[in-house]
């Protein structure tokens, strides 16, 4: 779609569901995400989480693995069970650092695993990193034909 008078491309928002039962934590990434251009839904525990999957259809899923009443593993592997689900990649961000804990996360259907505490621009530069449509989101080119003007655009910066 082109953006009428500029000729430049609608930009589609990257969605990413953050999942993190620590309020203060999924505060913090989901306001850096947000500042960096993502749209972002949060949920405090892995059942939420497939529900809002469901709801949402996020690009990303940032994941914790220590959640209340379903933990990130078992929530990961019920969103590679479900066909609806399957294709979204997860990022796990936790502070279960031991490798049995990623390798766990991993044979669940874990695209990446990053260790708390992480920094925000890592975290947004391997939620893009997962997502063909996050990437092509942040990706802006004008249409053929159109006039590329130098001045500066508005709206958020993308993070590389």
């Amino acid at each position: 779609m082109i953006d009428g008078a500029a000729g430049w491309p609608t930009e589609k928002r990257c969605t990413v569901l953050l999942v993190d039962d620590v309020c203060d934590s999924r505060e913090m990434y989901a306001f850096f995400l947000r500042a960096a251009g993502y749209a972002c839904h949060e949920a405090a525990d892995g059942g939420a989480a497939l529900e809002m999957a469901l709801e949402f259809r996020p690009d990303v899923i940032v994941m914790d693995l220590s959640l209340p009443s379903m933990d990130g593993w078992t929530a990961i592997a019920g969103l590679s069970a479900n066909p609806e689900t399957a294709a979204i990649p997860v990022v796990v961000l936790s502070a279960r650092t031991f490798p049995a804990d990623e390798q766990r996360a991993r044979e669940a259907g874990a695209a990446a695993f990053l260790a708390k505490p992480c920094d925000p621009i890592q975290l947004a530069r391997v939620v893009r990193e997962v997502s063909e449509s996050c990437d092509r989101a942040f990706t802006v080119l004008p249409a053929e034909g159109s006039e590329v003007s130098t001045a500066p655009r508005t709206g958020p910066t993308p993070v590389p």
